[in-house]
């Protein structure tokens, strides 16, 4: 198992879903990016669990491949922040409105 962060929560989902079907995987190889876990995988030192939206390009030119599980249908809930007395740049500002625009404002 090839992660970069041992401790996610979607990495610890894939843990406790591996020990029920009682799987057991060599101890995990840390990695410092999600960048990093696709060259390992892409280069076959092992399989990794992602945010999809991370492997989008990969997946469309076949260049990795998912592995279907009971956890593909779970949704992982995502947060923005910032700081209310700091100045918001244009960028910051356009992001946010289109995440507004996209989960809608009763979300935000």
């Amino acid at each position: 198992m090839i992660c970069n962060e041992p401790d996610g929560y979607y990495q610890l989902d894939m843990d406790k879903y591996l020990a029920r079907k009682d799987i057991v995987l060599n101890a995990p190889m840390k990695v410092q990016s999600i960048k990093a876990v696709k060259r390992c995988v892409m280069n076959n030192l092992g399989i990794a669990v992602v945010p999809t939206y991370s492997i989008g390009e990969e997946l469309k030119n076949g260049s990795l491949m998912p592995i279907k599980t009971e956890l593909d249908e779970k949704k992982y809930h995502s947060f923005y922040i910032y700081h209310k007395n700091k100045w918001i740049s244009p960028q910051m500002e356009l992001a946010m409105n289109l995440m507004k625009g996209y989960l809608g404002n009763e979300n935000i």
